[in-house]
């Protein structure tokens, strides 16, 4: 089961004001400060050329390039800020700052490689500072390693076991590999330190409960989120399937309708109201519902499970075997889909078939997967 959560934080949205840029320093000198007003007008090619000849003056001091490298960092201009932090680097191999924006930089263009190298130098020179593996995890993320992303933020958080911000980002990457119990505890914990930044936490807490059948405190974490988001289909989503949980019929279909209506391509609330379209006997409402889950994902079996199932409740088993077997070619381990298939083709005169059937279910029973809740 997916999560809400189906993709990591940015690391320009991770951006750390790298810590050190102006640690130790006087007031930024007077270069600096009016660059920075030029980039903030949006005129960076003449904060360029302010930047270039204050270094060009300076070019021993590895705390200058490091500044400049930060600002460019903070505009959102990783190009421009990679040479002179490798320039910062080069002057001062074991300064840390250094080597966190670098690897900051690097793993923004994509250059996991080279952005760890840096990021595993700054912590062997300082195993106190949080930001390296706090980096390193975003990094590791955004390359698809996931298990060592969680393990770098599981370090983060043991060296900045008060900042919010770091369990939050922990919390997310947890309900990634579905660990619900931890995620819960880090996002709570991240609140608890004050996190106030986004208001999705409450959404993603209310996934890790979710996520272990906690339905009436998910409930609470998604209203939480839909007050400050109330046109979060998602969210809607997550409230109109808890409620179909419940047995709430009139409130699923009210919440799984306002999704429809601000996110038509959201084909898991098109299902679910055709979920508690069928509970409430409406069977010509709840097949067009499915149908407009499978235009939105045609390999859809639970979609296509159900179509069947409607078919046999109308008596036509043929129309239903078809149905069931296209669910199977999109899910040969959708246990369901082979129990219907076994009526179908008993209903159809196909003892040996629905035998078969009915076998192959038996097999998959207890790995049955569960309604697609995300």
């Amino acid at each position: 089961m997916a999560t809400r959560i189906l993709a990591p934080p940015a690391l320009g949205i991770l951006l750390l004001v790298v810590a050190g840029a102006f640690r130790g320093q006087p007031e930024p000198e007077p270069a600096i400060l009016e660059a920075a007003e030029l980039i903030e007008a949006g005129r960076k090619e003449q904060a360029a050329l302010v930047l270039n000849e204050f270094l060009a003056a300076r070019p021993w001091d590895a705390g200058a390039f490091h500044q400049v490298g930060s600002m460019w960092l903070v505009a959102g201009e990783p190009e421009r800020a990679l040479p002179h932090l490798e320039g910062a680097v080069s002057l001062a191999p074991d300064f840390v700052d250094g080597r966190l924006a670098l690897g900051q930089a690097l793993g923004q263009l994509e250059e996991a490689e080279d952005a760890l190298h840096h990021l595993e130098a700054a912590a062997t020179t300082d195993p106190s500072r949080f930001e390296a593996p706090y980096l390193a995890a975003a990094v590791l993320d955004r390359a698809g390693q996931l298990s060592a992303a969680v393990e770098a933020a599981r370090r983060a958080v043991e060296l900045a076991p008060e900042d919010p911000t770091i369990h939050r980002f922990f919390g997310r990457l947890l309900l990634r590999i579905e660990h619900w119990p931890e995620a819960e505890a880090a996002l709570e914990r991240a609140l608890q330190l004050g996190y106030r930044e986004d208001p999705a936490i409450f959404a993603d807490l209310g996934a890790a409960l979710l996520g272990q059948e906690r339905l009436d405190l998910a409930r609470i974490a998604y209203e939480r989120h839909l007050e400050f988001a109330p046109e979060d289909a998602e969210t809607l989503l997550q409230l109109g399937y808890i409620e179909w949980r419940a047995e709430e019929h009139d409130g699923a279909r009210e919440r799984l309708e306002q999704a429809i209506a601000l996110d038509p391509g959201l084909r898991r609330a098109h299902h679910f109201l055709g979920l508690t379209q069928l509970r409430r006997g409406e069977l010509e409402g709840a097949e067009a519902s499915f149908r407009r889950a499978l235009e939105r994902n045609p390999a859809f079996p639970e979609a296509w499970v159900q179509l069947g199932k409607i078919a046999l409740r109308r008596g036509d088993a043929g129309e239903a075997a078809d149905l069931l077997e296209t669910a199977i070619r999109h899910g040969p381990d959708f246990a369901d889909a082979w129990y219907q298939l076994s009526f179908a083709r008993r209903r159809l005169g196909d003892p040996e078939g629905a035998a078969a059937a009915l076998a192959r279910f038996e097999e998959l029973r207890d790995t049955a997967p569960e309604p697609p809740r995300r």
